[in-house]
């Protein structure tokens, strides 16, 4: 599958040339793409009153899922700690509840993309700027971190992409990527339950339990 276009509605060049600006367009676009959601968490909940898991999240682990092995990982992890407390716990959450439910459907993510992408999507919530969307500020922090890991920062590209698409309603991994489908699926997951039953209790209470809410 070829990289999403970064100029699409949310991604990487239109957040950078646009500053997240919205047209009116855009607006009405995203509206129908919340109510379409709204079904789809209403679902959710109610699966989650059965119990019942779909067959490949019955034998998931939050316990074997590892960090990459990298200077990229460890450099996001060092920026990740810059966060306040809540920030900190939802990065992780986002990656460990994300890369769940990517293996529940079927779908594989780069591992050393996902988790900085993972752990950094929210970083510029923290500093807010007039006019500007946070998750510009979230990408500038993801490509210091490629600096300082010997790399380009355009390697990184494809998880700045997904933390700036993450933010926006109706994203689907044919348009936007698995990477950015699955940091706002991991991320919506931890903070709204949205597909609330598709993980096992044992999974969600393992991930909350390695990284538990903080304030």
């Amino acid at each position: 599958m070829p990289p999403p276009d970064p100029q699409r509605l949310g991604g990487l060049a239109w957040a950078q040339r646009t500053k997240g600006r919205l047209t009116a367009a855009e607006r009405r676009h995203l509206l129908g793409s919340i109510a379409a959601a709204l079904g789809s968490y209403a679902a959710g909940r109610i699966r989650a009153t059965t119990g019942r898991v779909p067959p490949r999240a019955r034998d998931l682990s939050a316990a074997a899922l590892t960090p990459p092995d990298s200077r990229l990982a460890r450099t996001a992890e060092d920026a990740c700690r810059e966060q306040p407390p809540a920030l900190i716990g939802h990065g992780y959450r986002t990656w460990m509840f994300g890369a769940g439910l990517a293996t529940v459907d079927g779908l594989t993510l780069d591992p050393e993309l996902f988790y900085v992408a993972s752990l950094l999507h929210d970083y510029g919530l923290s500093q807010p700027v007039d006019g500007e969307d946070f998750t510009l500020r979230s990408v500038g922090r993801l490509q210091r971190c490629a600096d300082d890991a010997g790399m380009a920062p355009a390697t990184v590209d494809q998880a700045a992409d997904a933390i700036t698409v993450h933010a926006g309603p109706g994203v689907t991994v044919e348009r936007d990527g698995a990477l950015g489908v699955y940091v706002q699926a991991g991320g919506m997951f931890d903070l709204a339950g949205m597909r609330l039953g598709d993980l096992s209790r044992a999974y969600r209470d393992d991930v909350i339990n390695a990284h538990p809410a903080r304030v």
